[in-house]
């Protein structure tokens, strides 16, 4: 793979800040600019190969990009381009300047308007990435995210709303370098719907972790993870009914209270026990756009300009220890890139289970429910020692 040797068509990135750090690469905010004038604000993945996982890395790291390329949705977060740099590949993705759900959690409560039109826009996001056509093989990509969760989604100043982290997605993909087991789980406990557990991937097992993101935003609690037998999620399910029950049932608001049954229905259809008992995520998107029109202002797009502007420059104007890089001036290579041309072993899960704060796993599945289909990024983390960790860090700076 060769690229032009004149210094001046290469692009330049210089460093803005340093939004996360992990143990096998660095995700900057990013200038982007070329010897045709042309700039712009990115953000650049960074990954340094080391050690007997970097072949892997590579190749799980280009098969994620080539499926975000795939997407083309409002929601779903934008790729660039891959870049060749000196110590290794990066992503060029689209910068979101906003805060995370998960942040948003902590510090605020969300008005019901915009919790409906968050989830309606994460629908509209799974539902183009399950059914957006795969050029090369003219059938649907048929991609499951399978890590919803709040700190995966992002809200923008402005209200929009982008869906990050792919990178332990499934996808009928066959332009693929990297291999997957397939006897691991990959998730968030606590949002993860129960045949996950038996190693059944379905569309639905997304719509599943967004109902409980749902429940997260209605009432602003956190649910524990949901039990994997009849009897139990029965409870579990009940509790999440009642608590979401009781926090819309005492707004002040009559519009509020009208849709109680609504709402408690859509979650109930969202968090059936049985994947066929649930909608796919088009009809939740069509069952929430109906909603939200009912329900009171402010909008999604009125309370981010207030609550998410004041989050960001909050964020931004924190004391931090860590811009050591600021300032530095990346190029993209020239010559001939040593990893371009690397070998075609599988990779290889970790020996257990690893897991993050959010409940994130790699677990083994239940070997009589297999799924061969491709899957991205698997176990990059446990390889390098660092967690499962994928674009869920390029631009929440979780790592």
């Amino acid at each position: 793979m060769s690229y032009p040797q004149d210094v001046s068509e290469r692009r330049r990135f210089q460093i803005k800040e340093t939004l996360g750090r992990g143990g096998f690469g660095t995700v900057y905010r990013a200038e982007m600019s070329d010897a045709g004038g042309f700039n712009k604000e990115v953000a650049l993945k960074v990954m340094h190969y080391e050690g007997e996982a970097a072949d892997d890395i590579a190749r799980r790291l280009r098969d994620e990009a080539r499926v975000l390329g795939l997407i083309q949705h409002r929601a779903v977060v934008g790729v660039n381009s891959l870049v060749p740099l000196k110590n290794g590949w990066g992503v060029v993705m689209e910068y979101i300047d906003g805060a995370d759900l998960s942040r948003v959690l902590k510090s605020h409560s969300i008005p019901i308007a915009a919790a409906v039109q968050v989830v309606e826009e994460v629908a509209a996001a799974l539902d183009a990435a399950f059914n957006t056509i795969n050029h090369i093989t003219n059938e649907p990509l048929r991609l499951i995210h399978r890590d919803i969760k709040p700190s995966n989604i992002r809200i923008t100043r402005r209200g929009d709303v982008k869906l990050l982290d792919f990178g332990v997605a499934r996808a009928d993909f066959l332009s693929k370098e990297a291999e997957e087991a397939t006897d691991y789980v990959m998730g968030s406990l606590r949002y993860m719907a129960p045949e996950r557990h038996e190693g059944t991937e379905k569309h639905n097992g997304d719509v599943y972790a967004l109902g409980v993101v749902l429940a997260n935003l209605l009432t602003g609690k956190r649910f524990p993870a949901p039990p994997r037998t009849p009897k139990e999620h029965a409870s579990f399910l009940t509790t999440v009914l009642d608590t979401v029950r009781v926090a819309l049932g005492s707004s002040e608001s009559d519009q509020v209270r009208a849709v109680v049954d609504q709402v408690v229905q859509l979650l109930l259809q969202m968090l059936a026990y049985e994947s066929a008992d649930r909608p796919d995520a088009r009809a939740v998107e069509r069952s929430c756009r109906r909603i939200s029109g009912r329900l009171p202002p402010p909008t999604l797009r009125d309370w981010a300009e207030n609550s998410v502007a004041r989050l960001v420059e909050e964020h931004r104007n924190r004391p931090r220890n860590d811009e050591h890089d600021t300032g530095l001036i990346l190029l993209e290579r020239t010559d001939d890139f040593p990893t371009a041309h690397l070998s075609q072993q599988p990779a290889k899960p970790s020996e257990s289970p690893t897991s993050d704060d959010d409940g994130a796993t790699a677990g083994p599945a239940n070997p009589r429910e297999r799924d061969h289909r491709f899957g991205l990024a698997l176990l990059i983390g446990a390889l390098m020692g660092g967690g499962v960790v994928g674009v869920a860090w390029l631009l929440s700076g979780q790592l």
